[in-house]
């Protein structure tokens, strides 16, 4: 389940007072909710990639590009545009570049176009820690005769959110080990510079034994949690391990 934030219809003149508010108040999560709201604005942490898509509530509007935009509500700044996805024709921008830091919350603005005429306009607000939905990553399970191998995907290069500990702070990693009715929760400790392939080993299992593993991230506060199908595998008999 995607964690949305809705997007409101205000101009740039209109968001800077409220930023200025925002931060005098100390408000981090959410800037207030509009009435008439064009868009739906979601944030996903996909194969460890920050993604911010949107949705059009109202489908007979059909933008032929759009340009995105964002600050940062602690920097007294003016929007920047990302610049991969200015004049872009699909409904999402990897920001995994641009946002990074988990502390703090970033208010985007979608500018959706028809030629030169600006159709629509959505802006909303979102704290990583909270705001964004963590879809598990990939992985690969191998059994042995009393041992697991499960292999985590990471990318080949540390994205911002992973340099340092603000993404293992606000959401570890789990490695769920399932066989019959019995569960077990393995945390591996995972350094803030791994790269590619990470294995985290699960032994002392019993031989000729059905094991099925989940990995996924699991935030520290109230959202759901996002697990990823079961892998299983059937460890090998010690006889016929030590026959072959």
């Amino acid at each position: 389940m995607l964690v949305s934030q809705n997007a409101s219809a205000i101009r740039p003149r209109n968001l800077y007072p409220m930023v200025y508010i925002s931060l005098v108040f100390g408000i981090l999560h959410a800037l207030p909710d509009f009435p008439g709201e064009p868009c739906v604005l979601k944030m996903t942490l996909r194969n460890f990639r920050t993604i911010l898509s949107w949705e059009l509530k109202n489908h007979s509007v059909v933008p032929t590009h759009y340009t995105f935009w964002y600050t940062i509500m602690s920097k007294p700044e003016g929007m920047k545009i990302v610049e991969d996805c200015r004049n872009i024709t699909r409904s999402f921008c990897d920001v995994t570049d641009v946002w990074g830091n988990m502390r703090e919350t970033y208010v985007p603005r979608v500018d959706g176009f028809k030629g030169n005429t600006t159709l629509v306009s959505c802006t909303g607000s979102f704290f990583l820690a909270t705001h964004m939905s963590l879809e598990p990553p990939e992985f690969e399970v191998v059994g042995f005769i009393d041992h697991i191998n499960v292999t985590v995907k990471f990318p080949p290069i540390i994205p911002k959110i992973l340099d340092g500990e603000g993404l293992w702070f606000y959401s570890p990693l789990v490695i769920e080990e399932q066989s019959g009715r019995i569960v077990k929760k393995h945390k591996p400790k995972i350094n803030e510079n791994v790269t590619g392939d990470f294995t985290y080993v699960i032994d002392k299992l019993i031989p000729n034994t059905n094991y099925c593993v989940s990995v996924y991230l699991e935030p520290t506060d109230l959202r759901a949690i996002n697990r990823s199908p079961l892998k299983c595998t059937l460890l090998q008999p010690r006889q016929q391990s030590e026959f072959l």
